[in-house]
């Protein structure tokens, strides 16, 4: 079993405790067991890539829309598209490590774990601004929910760096200043990077207010890289944690300048947990059919524009893949394709059995004297291969 395989068996465990009537118990006991598990288990290096790389990276044009709403010191950052299935932020941190073993279940399962351990830390800091921390981990345990700021607070801790949260400045409120902060690891833990991800959505302002009556709300996230001319990975990236100041304000008292601290998150902020259900019953209230129409049709549109980005985001990572990557694409795709299969019912495996002999005759049928040279040639050295292995 393959490290992402073990990793993805655990989160369907733990969300099997989030649905039990005592749900918080079972999680707590479940995670005892997986810190048992110490080879599985790890530290992560985290070295972030934070420069745009043309040959690698999409640019999320949607989400570039939105970090034009946001302010003005990350405008020169570019938001890069990655898979929009409810994992986006651990899908964001998977870009800036640029690393091909590391999936979203493992950093989905590394994130209820430190959750559990520090509990009462992140409680204690957050509930005011996301609510409930023992919901909040009951909701993560399940695969594909979007992430929020507990999400955001434990990753810091995970991989010892600050991420600056990005939240553009829609319907913005008091309230939302929470959502523009840089969160750091929990002491005594001291981070060596900053890296900064924005709160988007997946489909555009004017198409997200048609369905949601007229609000809009963030169900994606993305990274934010610096453009390769603005960069400077040696002396950017490494934090200057020595010069990072409280913020202050100066006042004046008995004709004395006295600095007054300025709280950094101001109230609180609903968590949001992703939920296609929800979409599709506020769907149901927009007033306008003409604007329902268009939003069904520009949404196709965005539809198959991302399928063409993915489709492209898939053969530049194929492009730039080393031999063992490949292998290892190769083998997981044999053994999907081998799970698939034992899974079929005997009807269907009759009929892709038919529908595999159909399409070999064809192949057969239209192959030129070369190909069918070469044919005949593979199966004469792989039955005298067979013959000598008998022997």
């Amino acid at each position: 079993m393959t490290r992402s395989q073990k990793f993805g068996r655990l989160l369907q465990v733990l969300e099997r405790c989030s649905e039990s009537i005592v749900y918080h118990d079972e999680i707590v006991n479940a995670v005892q067991r997986i810190r048992r598990m110490e080879s599985m288990m790890p530290p992560l290096e985290f070295r972030p890539h934070g420069v745009l790389d043309d040959r690698i990276h999409v640019v999320d044009l949607i989400a570039k829309e939105y970090l034009e709403k946001a302010s003005a010191d990350v405008q020169h950052l570019i938001p890069v598209d990655v898979d929009a299935d409810g994992n986006g932020l651990y899908h964001s941190i998977i870009l800036l490590m640029n690393d091909a073993i590391l999936t979203a279940s493992e950093l989905r399962v590394r994130t209820i774990i430190e959750l559990v351990i520090n509990e009462a830390f992140y409680s204690d800091m957050h509930t005011h601004r996301a609510g409930r921390i023992d919901i909040a981990i009951k909701a993560i345990c399940k695969n594909r929910t979007y992430s929020g700021l507990y999400e955001i607070c434990a990753l810091c801790s995970i991989l010892k760096c600050n991420i600056r949260s990005v939240y553009p400045e829609i319907d913005f409120e008091a309230g939302m200043a929470v959502m523009n902060s840089i969160y750091t690891p929990i002491p005594p833990i001291v981070a060596n990077y900053e890296v900064a991800v924005l709160w988007s959505n997946v489909r555009k302002e004017m198409h997200v207010r048609v369905v949601t009556n007229n609000a809009w709300r963030p169900n994606h996230f993305v990274p934010l890289l610096a453009p390769n001319q603005q960069y400077d990975f040696d002396q950017r990236n490494q934090l200057l944690l020595s010069n990072v100041k409280t913020p202050e304000k100066k006042t004046f008292k008995n004709n004395a300048v006295a600095q007054i601290r300025i709280p950094e998150f101001e109230s609180s902020l609903s968590r949001r947990v992703r939920s296609d259900i929800n979409i599709e019953t506020e769907r149901t209230k927009a007033t306008s059919p003409i604007a329902i129409e268009q939003a069904q049709t520009n949404m196709e549109e965005e539809h198959e524009n991302r399928l063409a980005k993915d489709r492209e985001r898939v053969r530049l990572r194929r492009i730039n893949a080393t031999e063992e990557q490949r292998q290892n694409r190769l083998a997981k795709d044999r053994e999907r394709a081998r799970s698939r299969r034992e899974s079929d019912p005997e009807e269907q495996r009759q009929d892709r059995l038919a529908k595999d002999r159909e399409r070999t005759r064809s192949r057969r049928r239209n192959e030129t004297d070369d190909q069918y040279q070469l044919r005949i040639n593979y199966q004469r050295d792989r039955s005298q291969a067979n013959r000598t292995e008998k022997d």
